[in-house]
């Protein structure tokens, strides 16, 4: 017989009350829904109805309303009323008031930007699918701001705050199985292209005029990708960091913190030298609820924190010293 404490499965079990027990409720999903909210807003200021909604060759002028995409806001209202119907929506979200109330629209307003406009990436995608596994997490969310306190540790929840929080729990744990998927298909179909595996990818990725370095990075940029050595490694490091990341899903949480620093810096990386800015803000934003505890609220570094110090009042100041 095992002894209890050494039964994996009592240990599970003991674990799994423990978390479904806690609120999932902080600023860590809250942060990760106002990044998501301004990489979809930033595509749609800094980008006038007619650049969304280009024509391509062979094709009738978006948005295309069939199927589903019918039920998009541009094509309920048309490109500008939905485009700054979406704003306006995107705004309320990044604020973080009444999550439970805005979940659902932000979802509409990533679904109708991915299905209609033409020119989209793969941010867009995940952004879709992101918003659409939040809405159960978002929907048993009461606070009036998703900046507020979860209900303290200790507190005996009623059933249905109860029922809300394991409602939470799996929601994140299907996004974090999602975003695990999302890097092992990413690293592994890397490995099956020929540029990606003779480690040439990154020269032909970062010299591109469109989508490489700006003119401005080349002194940094070519000197890594002109060498045999460096461009091979840079190359092979990509695929085989996304795997990594992939992998962390199984890894206790302790283990986190290097992968979730790892991917903020890989895709700031992509923001500054493809200026795939929406894109890596819904990376950084799925990185987040993937690789960060929900339950340990996130907290400003201590080095950006004000010094306390002790400020001695006049009588202090004109006090002698004691005898």
């Amino acid at each position: 017989m095992l002894r209890r404490d050494r039964d994996p499965l009592a240990r599970l079990g003991v674990w799994a009350t423990q978390t479904l027990c806690t609120s999932p409720f902080t600023n860590v999903y809250g942060v990760a829904r106002s990044l998501l909210a301004a990489g979809t807003l930033i595509t749609l200021v800094l980008n006038s109805s007619d650049t969304l909604f280009t024509a391509g060759s062979g094709m009738e002028p978006p948005p295309q309303c069939e199927g589903i995409s019918a039920a998009s806001a541009y094509c309920l209202w048309g490109p500008e009323p939905g485009r700054w119907f979406s704003i306006a929506v995107l705004l309320v979200v990044i604020t973080g008031f009444f999550p439970r109330w805005t979940v659902v629209p932000h979802w509409y307003v990533a679904f109708s930007l991915n299905v209609s406009a033409s020119i989209v990436d793969g941010g867009d995608q995940i952004a879709a699918v992101l918003t659409l596994l939040l809405i159960p997490v978002g929907l048993c969310d009461g606070r009036r701001t998703h900046w507020r306190e979860p209900t303290p540790v200790g507190t005996a929840p009623g059933n249905w705050m109860l029922t809300g929080w394991v409602v939470g729990w799996i929601g994140i744990f299907a996004i974090r199985c999602q975003a695990a998927v999302v890097y092992f298909h990413a690293g592994v179909a890397k490995l099956g292209v020929a540029e990606w595996a003779d480690g040439t990818a990154m020269y032909y990725w970062l010299s591109d005029p469109v989508m490489g370095a700006p003119a401005w990075q080349r002194f940094l940029i070519d000197p890594v990708i002109r060498n045999d050595v460096t461009v091979s490694l840079f190359t092979w490091a990509v695929p085989l960091g996304e795997v990594a990341l992939a992998i962390a899903l199984v890894l206790p949480s302790r283990r986190w913190r290097p992968f979730l620093w790892g991917s903020i810096i890989f895709h700031i990386g992509i923001a500054v030298t493809m200026g795939l800015i929406s894109f890596s803000l819904t990376m950084i934003a799925l990185d987040i609820i993937f690789l960060h505890r929900a339950d340990q609220r996130l907290s400003w570094p201590t080095w950006t924190k004000p010094i306390q110090t002790h400020s001695l009042s006049t009588a202090e100041l004109t006090k002698g010293p004691t005898e």
